[in-house]
């Protein structure tokens, strides 16, 4: 016969085997049992469980944690709690767990009325023995679940004493209030229920008195006046002739919301980016610091394919277990054919997913962002803002304290930086090794066996762009073509692009996402990114760009900061700009593609010279890219004297 065990969190830890207490010594195996319960039937990750125990990362605590699983099973049962795959689940039943059995019951009051309801949650609360995880001595763990479960036991508190209000009970009810009160001086809920109460029991002078207690309160300690609810009822007190007396409106008890999961699968095949990886996880032993911003806040740009993403995902699920109230991710599409996200949708968003009710959410986007900041006050929040389009677009959803937020951008949005202290953090290219690495583990060890110089050649021909590499791996596995095929198809600089993404599929292959940064450029910069789509070769200065762009070197600095910016062009050193080199074969098109239209028109408004054999037919291309080949000529003739 299978033992009934029940686990008590909701005040001092305790355990019962078929009705007998079971001691678990030990206070880390208290903790790691009750960690499980707070998750009964659900695994829980290695990870988690060591950070949340032994505050440490899972390598130092493996053993510890191992040992402690172990203990446990010879307490409670040996199936009791299982393992597999780096994650241990409880196998209980939910109302094994006090904590469940009250949140079960909750539940089930909200579909019932009166007295019925009203016994419902009081059972609910005779589970109460004292406050949550009493005696368990982990301090993340206490953390994590503590504040949201008093606040649960709180909201049933409110909803019981509405009940009896609601039944003639206010007299039974106000020495109940003064302590409740008391205990919560900031709680406006309360107090207006105590004046309710006092009111209703003929005392009015102490109902107006109540109401200058909590005003004083609110005053001194936060500088506000009291709410909309608390000031109605203080209305109705001292003029009670004039209407109704207030009656209390029925809201279901909320029961707790889980915290926000929402990170997209973690990359299977992620490769590399160890420098920027530590770069990331400095952030979070920089929290407090003097001189540091309150929330940590990290910018990862760089240009489209170039895996800002994939780093930020992989991160962020590398760390989830710091950030034990949530990690929520939002994808701003600020680079994608359709419009960038809504401020005010991006708002509704977040505040939905931490668990906010739709009427309670207002209409403004200040108002939602300062709902936001509520929300996440006093939650460690991972917030990840995927492909924001500029600096504005991020600003209203950013935390006001506590937390971490991390987003990915083609921008700079060098402005964070500026106001919110944001540390910026430019994602290149792959390191030669990491393309290798990257195609050697998509393709195998043996489609891949001798041929080190073609997987070379294929990754240089890719410009070592994550993207690209990864695109030109699945054309081999999905399309069969042998390597050395697509490296000669890749040779050729105008069929490139199409030579590394060709029979793979989808719409992010590498033009398309090159084009949602172009179609985001200001029309002069745009004509200066296919200018310098025309250039002998991938550096260029600001006069060669003037030339190229037939404008002042003034206004080319301008236009190359400004593709610098977008991260459509790299500074290479003071005054000398570089396109990578797939962003240059696809410069290279739009500047034909440009020609080709402006050709056609131009024959269409002069006719005599359709043929392209009048001496005018390239008087408006010979001069600009005479002068510009001079000035290459005279930089490489200087580069070979030295």
């Amino acid at each position: 016969m299978t033992a009934t065990i029940r686990i008590g969190l909701l005040g001092p830890f305790q355990v019962t085997v078929d009705g007998m207490p079971r001691a678990v010594e030990g206070q880390r195996r208290r903790a790691v049992l009750a960690a499980l319960a707070l998750a009964v039937g659900k695994p829980v990750r290695s990870t988690t469980l060591a950070t949340h125990v032994w505050g440490e990362d899972f390598s130092s605590a493996r053993h510890r944690l191992h040992t402690a699983v172990n203990r446990l099973r010879q307490v409670i049962g040996t199936e009791t709690v299982r393992a597999s795959a780096g994650e241990y689940t409880l196998a209980l039943p939910p109302e094994a767990v006090d904590v469940h059995r009250f949140r079960a019951l909750v539940a089930e009051s909200n579909r019932v009325d009166g007295a019925a309801e009203l016994a419902l949650l009081d059972r609910a609360l005779d589970l109460w023995r004292g406050e949550p995880l009493a005696d368990i001595e982990a301090e993340s763990l206490v953390l994590a679940h503590v504040p949201s479960l008093m606040e649960e036991r709180l909201r049933v508190i409110e909803r019981r004493v509405d009940l009896i209000l609601e039944a003639g009970g206010h007299a039974e009810l106000v020495a109940e209030l003064h302590d409740l009160t008391t205990r919560h001086p900031l709680r406006e809920f309360l107090w207006s229920r105590l004046m309710l109460a006092l009111h209703r029991s003929g005392r009015q002078a102490e109902a107006l008195g109540a109401y200058q207690r909590i005003r004083t309160l609110l005053a001194d300690r936060l500088g506000v006046d009291p709410g909309a609810e608390l000031q109605r009822v203080h209305r109705a007190v001292l003029r009670p002739a004039e209407g109704p007396e207030p009656v209390p409106v029925r809201t279901d008890v909320l029961v707790s919301v889980p915290a926000p999961r929402q990170l997209p699968t973690d990359i299977a095949r992620f490769t590399g980016r160890a420098e920027r990886l530590a770069d990331l996880d400095r952030l979070l032993e920089t929290g407090g610091e003097a001189g540091r911003p309150p929330v940590p806040i990290a910018v990862v740009s760089g240009p489209a394919g170039v895996g800002k993403t994939s780093l930020a995902v992989h991160w962020a699920h590398r760390v989830a277990e710091r950030f034990p109230d949530g990690q929520l991710y939002l994808h701003l599409r600020g680079h994608r054919p359709s419009e960038p996200l809504a401020t005010d949708a991006a708002l509704m968003a977040l505040l939905l997913s931490l668990g906010t009710p739709p009427q309670q959410i207002p209409s403004d986007t200040e108002g939602r962002s300062a709902a936001l900041r509520t929300a996440l006050a006093g939650r460690r929040v991972l917030l990840v803002l995927d492909d924001a389009r500029d600096a504005d677009q991020v600003r209203s959803l950013l935390p006001g304290a506590d937390g971490l937020v991390l987003v990915t951008s083609r921008n700079r949005l060098r402005s964070l930086r500026l106001r919110e202290g944001a540390c910026l953090m430019e994602l290149g290219p792959f390191a030669p090794t990491e393309s290798a690495a990257l195609l050697r583990r998509t393709l195998g060890a043996e489609a891949v066996a001798g041929r080190s110089g073609t997987i070379a050649e294929l990754a240089d021909l890719c410009g070592h762009l994550p993207l690209a590499v990864a695109l030109a791996a699945e054309r081999v596995r999905n399309t069969g073509i042998p390597l050395p095929a697509l490296v000669e198809q890749a040779r050729d600089e105008t069929a490139r692009l199409d030579a590394l993404g060709e029979g793979v599929g989808g719409a992010d292959d590498v033009r398309s996402v090159f084009s949602w940064s172009y179609r985001a450029l200001p029309d002069q910069a745009a004509a200066m990114f296919r200018a310098l789509g025309t250039a002998p070769g991938p550096g260029v200065d600001v006069e060669a760009a003037a030339v190229l762009g037939r404008t002042s070197p003034p206004v080319a600095l301008r236009l190359l900061e400004t593709l610098v910016d977008h991260s459509l062009l790299r500074r290479s050193r003071p005054g000398r700009y570089e396109l990578h080199g797939l962003l240059r074969v696809y410069a290279a098109e739009l500047a034909a593609e440009t020609d080709e239209r402006e050709r056609s028109s131009s024959m269409a408004r002069r006719p005599g010279r359709h043929n392209g054999t009048g001496p005018d037919a390239r008087s408006d291309a010979q001069p600009t890219l005479v002068r510009a080949a001079g000035l290459w000529r005279r930089e490489a003739q200087g580069a070979a004297d030295h």
